[in-house]
């Protein structure tokens, strides 16, 4: 019997809790207007059904990862989190400053073609405040986001031998999934079995138009490609965490130090959503970011590639 890999017991597990989800979503719903109607000073508003939708999500993932939970906790996975505590912070904090002085070089720039105008636009108490949930939201979108598209979807596919198809496959997944979002928020009437179904068909409708998402999905998938190459050169996932946590936190604190011109960025700075991300400059960043981590981690991934070598001699001395 094959025994299934990581990425895809975990691609098994997400696809049963969107079904799940799909089931019990219109009941959840149901709910929570009954409970409105009786508990009105709890629950003063009704609740759209892309809200009632995730929830029935989230829950239907935690009942599967309670169950299922032994399946999807690797061993590798913790091998990759933990390359010790000093290696960890170095290369967490090298992917962040590569990240943040990348998106200061971005604005400069746009500030000096006068596509973006500084100022400071909130006083230092609400800027320290954003600022402080920016990085705590980009490490936190960081490390999920990383240990699933990196950790185990880029490494579960070149593990079976193909390394082009990893990088292609896992980011350009990667990249598609930034534009799966909910349609216009809705409310539920009556029985409807079929509504969590419908709802989720929905998320899928910016496809329909593949032209206008093609410039973010080039941005995207060119982050996803530094992020998997960051991985593969240091053997853990702190580099591409503090990369992928830089930038977001420079996209949420942008509008703190200034903002945009003009509504249409251009082709330069990205004239499609998501903006930046789908500007040629921002491509051109992204390789240099690659470049860097390519010159950063050479000691580090040549240190990787004689450690494999002995294993796989090792290996080979045992089988004789």
């Amino acid at each position: 019997m094959r025994v299934l890999r990581i990425h895809h017991r975990l691609t098994i597990f997400f696809t049963a809790a969107l079904l799940l989800a799909c089931i019990i979503s219109p009941w959840l719903a149901l709910g929570a207007d009954w409970f409105a109607t009786q508990w009105p000073e709890l629950l003063s508003e009704p609740v759209s059904f892309n809200k009632a939708f995730t929830r029935a999500f989230m829950i239907a993932g935690v009942i599967l990862f309670i169950a299922y939970h032994r399946n999807l906790n690797p061993a590798e996975l913790t091998r990759l989190l933990n390359p010790g505590l000093y290696v960890g912070v170095r290369n967490f904090f090298t992917g962040w400053g590569l990240a943040v002085l990348s998106m200061v070089l971005l604005v400069a720039a746009m500030t000096a073609t006068d596509v973006f105008t500084l100022y400071f636009r909130q006083s230092l108490t609400n800027g320290s405040s954003r600022f402080a949930s920016a990085f705590s939201i980009g490490i936190f979108v960081g490390f999920l986001e990383e240990i699933f598209f990196r950790g185990i979807l880029f490494l579960g596919i070149r593990e079976t031998g193909h390394g082009l198809r990893a990088y292609m496959v896992a980011n350009l997944v990667y990249a598609a999934v930034h534009f799966v979002k909910p349609g216009k928020e809705y409310f539920l009437e009556g029985v409807n079995l079929f509504a969590g179904f419908r709802h989720l068909i929905t998320t899928f409708e910016s496809f329909l138009d593949p032209v206008s998402l093609l410039p973010g999905m080039i941005g995207l998938f060119l982050i996803g490609v530094v992020l998997s190459y960051a991985l593969a050169r240091t053997g853990d996932l702190w580099l591409s965490i503090g990369l992928h946590a830089g930038w977001v936190l420079s996209l949420k604190i942008l509008k703190l130090f200034g903002n945009f011109s003009r509504a249409d960025l251009g082709w330069v700075f990205g004239a499609a959503e998501p903006k930046i991300v789908s500007g040629m400059a921002t491509w051109i960043g992204v390789v240099l970011v690659g470049l860097a981590v390519s010159r950063i981690t050479r000691r580090r991934s040549q240190a990787i590639s004689l450690t494999q070598q002995r294993l796989d001699f090792l290996a080979d001395s045992s089988g004789d």
